[in-house]
């Protein structure tokens, strides 16, 4: 991305979920953990403080994931020995979900390394504690429109303790954490995702046809990848072998052209250069919409939080 494109709001709330989420993969890896699988443990934990632990859609709407892969996660940590998944005995239909003994153990380790990394993430910004996590945490609940609690608990950061919360009550914001930030970059992405839907077209073959916006002739394909990926590649973005094969699939799909003279040589049809233009003003559009009424004061303290963040991510990925 050159210096003219200021990053938005949104692709640095993608991209510190991304750091922030390749982060805690490496933090857990020796527990036997993946982020993903921690993110149903701490809400099996928190959902089950009346003793009954919830069902796997009560977990999924908790969550934000799509049940199917709640079912998958459970799965894995089932043939683990850290889940257990007793029939639901008002619904047979269902199951519900409680951690063993074993899993208890391993999620309150977990918890620990991962509650220890947050507070170095965010130390530049006074620590999970501070107004800036504060303020940041209700910017980012403001952008996902409503807070994604349930009306049994009140889950505060990833794996803290949590407590009863009257389902009429507001929800009181605390210090914003890795959840809150995959969040909402999983809403932007979904938008996002949706769009490229409707032209049949995949965010790897996006980040080519953006590459080679305003170029005039026929641009070197590898040229093009690297210059995209650059000289410091981030965690969790297309990588090379990717993006080679969104080349690939934009050529198969006669949306690029190539050379005669030289099969490397490649150039957007005009007619892919006007569909790349309707999708991209169609996603201006969109995130005009999703922090339409947000206090720019709000934005630009968001901003300046995932910056930090991202940097310190970058610090702490280094010394795992």
């Amino acid at each position: 991305m050159g210096p003219q494109h200021e990053p938005t709001t949104g692709f640095l709330i993608w991209r510190t979920s991304l750091k922030l989420r390749t982060a805690v993969d490496r933090v857990l890896k020796p527990l036997g953990l993946t982020h993903a699988q921690y993110s149903v443990l701490g809400p099996i934990s928190a959902l089950s403080q009346d003793g009954r632990g919830p069902s796997q859609r009560e977990l999924a709407d908790f969550t934000g994931l799509e049940p199917i892969y709640v079912s998958k996660l459970a799965r894995a940590l089932e043939k683990a020995g850290l889940v257990v998944r007793p029939d639901d005995p008002d619904d047979p239909r269902a199951v519900r979900l409680s951690l063993t003994d074993q899993g208890g153990q391993v999620f309150r380790a977990a918890r620990d390394l991962v509650h220890q990394m947050h507070a170095e993430l965010t130390a530049p910004i006074g620590g999970p504690a501070g107004d800036r996590d504060r303020d940041l945490r209700q910017t980012l609940l403001l952008l996902l429109g409503d807070a994604p609690f349930s009306a049994r608990t009140n889950h505060r950061t990833e794996g803290e303790s949590t407590m009863s919360t009257p389902t009429n009550a507001p929800v009181q914001a605390g210090p914003v954490g890795g959840r809150e930030i995959n969040i909402a970059a999983a809403a932007a992405r979904s938008v996002r995702d949706a769009l490229f839907a409707k032209i049949d077209m995949t965010f790897d073959q996006s980040v080519v046809l953006r590459a080679l916006t305003g170029r005039d002739g026929p641009a070197d394909r590898h040229e093009v990848v690297r210059g995209v990926i650059g000289p410091d590649p981030l965690p969790g973005l297309p990588t090379e072998a990717e993006l080679d094969q969104a080349v690939d699939e934009l050529i198969a799909g006669g949306r690029l052209l190539t050379d005669a003279t030289d099969p490397n040589l490649v150039t957007p049809t005009v007619a892919c250069r006007e569909l790349y233009a309707e999708v991209t003003a169609a996603t201006l559009r969109a995130g005009a919409e999703l922090y339409a009424g947000i206090p720019q004061a709000d934005l630009l303290a968001a901003r300046r939080v995932l910056d930090v963040v991202v940097e310190r991510a970058a610090a702490v990925r280094a010394e795992l």
